[in-house]
């Protein structure tokens, strides 16, 4: 039996994956967490192989992060990231975290139990893609890394000369590229394109720097 630790802070989603898990004759329960400040207490006490571990907590630690810790600890312990999230850093925070695998809850082609099935044989499961989301009037995977970069401090609230200074770049390079964003959206200031961005929860605030 393969021993499964669950960290989730949405109930409904916590126990559709218990729901998977208790319905397997592979898999053992062992634990079930509305946030992640606990499991490296439970990786202690508990024969832990498999953790399914959220992004986003409303209380306590962010995943990625505590997978990045879960795995200097117990390397051996295999992490599924799972997300209903499309927030553009998960998927590169989550392979610098060393997870082995990435599910989206509501996008991934393959279900929980094969992504954990082929985990603990050893694959690594990721999407080929980041997902795409529409904006305005263009889609993300049309928006340049820079562009991005540039998108997410918008979304963080900081003014031109704020963003040139976190980039090092010139203040009208910052509104070259803003200009640029706006003119593929179609959106008319950049108040309303930070309303968009993060109401498709494509760019998630306070996470710059993860």
């Amino acid at each position: 039996m393969t021993n499964v630790l669950i960290i989730d802070d949405q109930r409904i989603s916590r126990e559709y994956m218990e729901h998977i898990v208790n319905g397997s004759d592979k898999y053992l329960l062992i634990g079930s967490l509305s946030n992640a400040d606990m499991a490296t207490t439970v990786c202690k006490r508990h024969n832990v192989d498999l953790i399914l571990m959220d992004v986003c907590m409303g209380t306590g630690k962010d995943g990625i992060d505590v997978t990045a810790s879960l795995k200097e600890q117990f390397p051996q312990i295999k992490v599924i990231v799972v997300t209903s999230m499309i927030e553009e850093s998960f998927i590169k925070r989550a392979r610098l975290a060393n997870a082995d695998s990435f599910w989206y809850k509501d996008l991934s082609p393959e279900d929980l139990l094969t992504v954990m099935d082929k985990t603990v044989a050893g694959e690594r499961v990721w999407p080929k893609q980041q997902a795409e989301v529409k904006i305005g009037d263009t889609t993300s995977s049309n928006l340049s890394d820079t562009e991005i970069k540039i998108l997410r401090l918008v979304c963080e609230g900081l003014e031109y000369s704020e963003i040139a200074q976190q980039l090092n770049y010139s203040k009208d390079n910052v509104k070259y590229h803003i200009r640029n964003i706006l003119q593929k959206t179609g959106y008319a200031n950049k108040t309303q394109l930070a309303i968009a961005v993060t109401g498709k929860k494509f760019i998630i605030p306070k996470l710059l720097g993860k």
